[in-house]
């Protein structure tokens, strides 16, 4: 009975693992594709209702400006303010200002006031116009006691809120002032200030009009949004809070703030809200606008969806689970009578198999028993045929070895039977025969001691490349000429390279970079350190440089490229390349990513290629 039980409880485990995890995983991508979609549509909300309020602000804007123009561009009106004199003509014109004033006020419910300041002595204050006086301590105009001040003796402008807010030779700015309401308190409102172009007069004008809040409260808060709107580098003039009012925005660090734009969560007064920030340039004014739109529902109403969600799940999963175990009792009881039978089978009694009839899933476990202990048997004649074939493998690997280990006879008989050509050469007085020969030996000879190897010195490897060129200056003369330049800090002796990597690069600098020079061609190899920083932890530059025609701008790109790029030797991109990509990736999979080669170069002004390596090589 003990054993039963335990089959039970299998067989649940594994029915109720079948159900739940499907389901499990399904629910949870579906419900990760769902707070997606719900925050990628409140995300698209919040965007849609902060385009809403740009648009207004940039109508409200627009609208502010062109209702100015009437204003600031009448020429007669320019010269008004211009004039040192104030005669009838100037007075008709004086009077056409307020008048004009006064009709756009009436007919712009966004304008909350429009006055123009003015320093020019002989113009009167009247009911908007302001005169700022000539030194900002005398007093001057009708009344008195709006045009004195204490602001500096040379610009009687500077005591007001606006001036110090604007650039003043600017032809148009935007600021914000505080506008009083009553003694108590005041609004603080956006202010557009446009200066009449007086020409070349000492007397200056200045038309300032700023918005009313109450109509951008009308017209911008149409939802339950948290809005802020302001201008760079000052505080909010306008808040859907009222006790929000100059607030300022919050700092959101951005690495172009000339294209500000933020989609995130943001705690605002004390509640996180999904927010978006974004500015934009008003009509004709290079003066930047930020607007903050914050939806504090939107997290809310993702978490009650998905919860409504999961408990739907829940109960999806409940009711199978609970068919399940009920028919598992049912099931269970067969297969105690099956696992008799297998027990049987285990022991090599496989004539029990047919004990058991039917056409159920039960009859069709037991042929399948019966087809396994006949793959059973098949796969054991196989896994002998297959330790057979290893060892066959094996012996054949021992054979190519040794033929291996017997071909490296003949590379030593032909260094050796160059060195008796040497010998000969020279008895013979063919000194340059002599040369060439030396140096082909060595360079066989170091490729030789490299072939089995992992690393090699750096001084056999520049040795290497020494015999090389040594060979090149005899069949190009005057063509080839180089320089090694080792810094004293650099231990050729002592630093480990992959062999063969320099003299590759070399070959292709010869025969591609000074491939069309007849003489006076030069190659510069230059090994250094390169400082350690917080970024990286030095390295060994090796660099090889050529004065030959060089490459343009989009040749060093594509093979720079290249380098990372798979390549064969069919691929129809050139053996050099191919030659630079195999140094390239040596580099990098004994190395590690970070090393590898750099390709510089300019038309006409000749080719540098870089390896970078490990600073140090010692384990």
């Amino acid at each position: 009975m003990r054993r039963q039980g335990r089959v039970g409880k299998q067989m649940y485990r594994i029915l109720l693992l079948t159900l739940i995890i499907p389901i499990g995983i399904i629910g949870i991508i579906a419900a990760a594709i769902l707070v997606r979609q719900m925050n990628g549509r409140y995300e698209e909300q919040v965007k849609a209702e902060n385009t809403r309020v740009k648009s207004i602000l940039f109508d409200v804007t627009s609208s502010l400006y062109t209702n100015l123009e009437p204003v600031v561009s009448v020429q007669a009106y320019r010269d008004m303010f211009s004039s040192d004199t104030f005669g009838e003509t100037e007075e008709r014109q004086y009077n056409e200002v307020n008048r004009t004033i006064t009709s756009t006020k009436r007919s712009t419910a966004s304008i909350s006031s429009i006055n123009v300041y003015t320093n020019n002595p002989g113009i009167p204050t009247g009911n908007y116009i302001i005169n700022v006086g000539t030194t900002g301590i005398e007093e001057s105009g009708d009344a008195a006691g709006m045009a004195a001040g204490s602001g500096p003796a040379d610009d009687p402008f500077s005591r007001f809120e606006w001036y110090r807010g604007i650039d003043p030779d600017a032809w148009e700015s935007y600021t914000c002032i505080h506008v009083p309401l009553n003694e108590y308190e005041a609004a603080y409102e956006l202010t557009l200030v446009r200066r009449f172009n007086t020409g070349a007069s000492k007397n200056r004008a200045y038309v300032v009009a700023t918005v009313s809040t109450n109509y951008l409260r009308n017209r911008l808060i149409t939802t339950d949004n948290y809005m802020l709107a302001c201008l760079e580098d000052l505080p909010a003039f306008f808040s859907s809070e009222y006790d929000d009012r100059e607030k300022e925005m919050p700092e959101i660090f951005s690495e172009n703030t000339s294209n500000y734009n933020y989609l995130g969560d943001i705690m605002l007064d004390g509640k996180l809200a999904l927010t978006y920030v974004s500015s934009f340039v008003p009509y004709k004014v290079d003066k930047r606008f930020y607007v903050l739109v914050g939806d504090y529902s939107a997290h809310k109403a993702v978490r009650e969806i998905l919860m409504g969600f999961l408990l739907v799940l829940f109960i999806a999963i409940l009711g199978p689970v609970t068919a399940i175990v009920l028919y598992s009792r049912y099931f269970t009881h067969r297969v105690y009578t099956l696992r008799e039978a297998m027990h049987r089978a285990s022991t090599g009694d496989y004539d029990i198999i047919e004990s058991i009839s039917g056409d159920d899933e039960l009859s069709d476990t037991f042929n399948d028993l019966k087809l396994t202990t006949e793959q059973i048997r098949e796969n054991e004649a196989k896994y002998y045929e297959a330790k057979i074939h290893e060892q066959e493998l094996v012996n054949m690997q021992q054979n190519m070895e040794f033929k291996m280990l017997s071909g490296q006879i003949n590379p030593h008989f032909l260094y050796n039977t160059l060195e008796a050509i040497r010998m000969q050469a020279i008895r013979g007085g063919d000194r340059d025969v002599a040369t060439s020969v030396k140096y082909l030996a060595k360079i066989m000879h170091y490729v030789l001691e490299s072939t089995g190897t992992s690393t090699s010195k750096l001084s056999d490897e520049l040795k290497h490349v020494e015999s090389y060129l040594q060979i090149q200056r005899l069949r190009f003369g005057e063509k080839v000429a180089w320089n090694f330049y080792i810094s004293d800090d650099v231990k050729p002796d002592e630093y480990e390279i992959l062999p063969l990597l320099i003299q590759p690069i070399v070959e292709n600098a010869i025969s591609h970079g000074l491939k069309d020079m007849d003489k006076n061609g030069h190659i510069s190899i230059v090994a250094e350190y390169e400082s350690k920083n917080k970024e990286n932890e030095g390295c060994l530059i090796i660099t090889i440089n050529d004065d030959g025609k060089g490459m343009n701008e989009e040749e060093v790109i594509a093979l720079n490229k290249s380098l990372d790029e798979k390549r064969t030797d069919t691929d129809g991109k050139g053996a050099a390349s191919i030659g630079l990509y195999n140094i390239h990736q040596r580099i990098k999979l004994h190395y590690g990513k970070q090393y590898g080669l750099t390709i510089r170069s300019r038309e006409g002004k000749g080719t540098s290629v870089e390896l970078r390596l490990p600073e140090s090589t010692k384990e």
